[in-house]
């Protein structure tokens, strides 16, 4: 494989990888290019061949706890045996794990803080958006203002983000809510805050920078912190 992944942190029970923006962390019959999970069974293939063959989330997962959108960087945790997967599911379904992201929004926001509580779920009319819709899944975002920033005449807003759960899209979704999408994004920023947000950063500006986990051994809290890409330092 050409492409390698940095390791943060490594022990008996997890790995803690630095995923770039563009790459596709699940097979999928809708994806033909390569996955990490491809990346992960080729460069550490005892993640699961010491396991037994039986087909669930664990062994079709290659032990990926969680997700990140393909263009969003970042930290990701992965399971080395099936018991550790379970107690690594048990502790994002309980919010017990804590995230941290930065975030490049289009506009100039002046707000310190803004919080958003407001349901997600499928787009109804675009099956490949999701959007805040009343009976929906729970879901709150914080947004807290680092500074903006100036490029050419245009402005835009970095902020760290501390989404309090884990609904697929969820800071995109609550970004655009607040009337500041992503910059780069490709689903939801319109096409020509999209076009000049491509042409200023040249992806999307979404990265999981910081996760808080409770160890599944020792059950001590344990952060890791992930390099900040080179498109964030302005």
């Amino acid at each position: 494989m050409e492409r390698k992944i940095d390791i943060i942190y490594e022990d008996d029970s997890i790995l803690v990888l630095d995923k770039p923006s563009g790459l596709v962390v699940n097979r999928s019959h809708t994806n033909k290019t390569e996955t990490l999970q491809d990346i992960l069974e080729e460069s550490s293939p005892g993640i699961v061949e010491n396991e037994d063959t039986e087909e669930d989330d664990f062994i079709q997962r290659t032990g990926i706890v969680h997700r990140l959108d393909k263009d969003t960087s970042g930290l990701l945790i992965v399971a080395k045996n099936r018991d550790t997967f379970n107690k690594m599911l048990s502790q994002f379904k309980d919010r017990k794990t804590q995230k941290e992201y930065l975030g490049i929004l289009c506009g100039k926001i002046d707000d310190p803080i803004i919080e958003i509580n407001a349901p997600i779920k499928r787009n109804p009319k675009s099956p490949l958006r999701y959007a805040v819709v009343e009976g929906g899944k729970e879901a709150f975002t914080r947004f807290e203002n680092i500074k903006n920033i100036q490029k050419e005449e245009y402005w835009y807003t970095l902020m760290k983000i501390l989404p309090k759960t884990g609904r697929t899209h969820q800071i995109r979704v609550h970004s655009l809510a607040i009337g500041n999408p992503i910059a780069g994004d490709q689903i939801y920023c319109s096409k020509i805050l999209l076009e000049r947000s491509l042409i200023h950063f040249g992806r999307m500006m979404l990265h999981a920078s910081k996760i808080g986990i409770f160890h599944p051994k020792t059950d001590k809290f344990i952060e890791f912190t992930s390099k900040i890409p080179k498109e964030f330092s302005l």
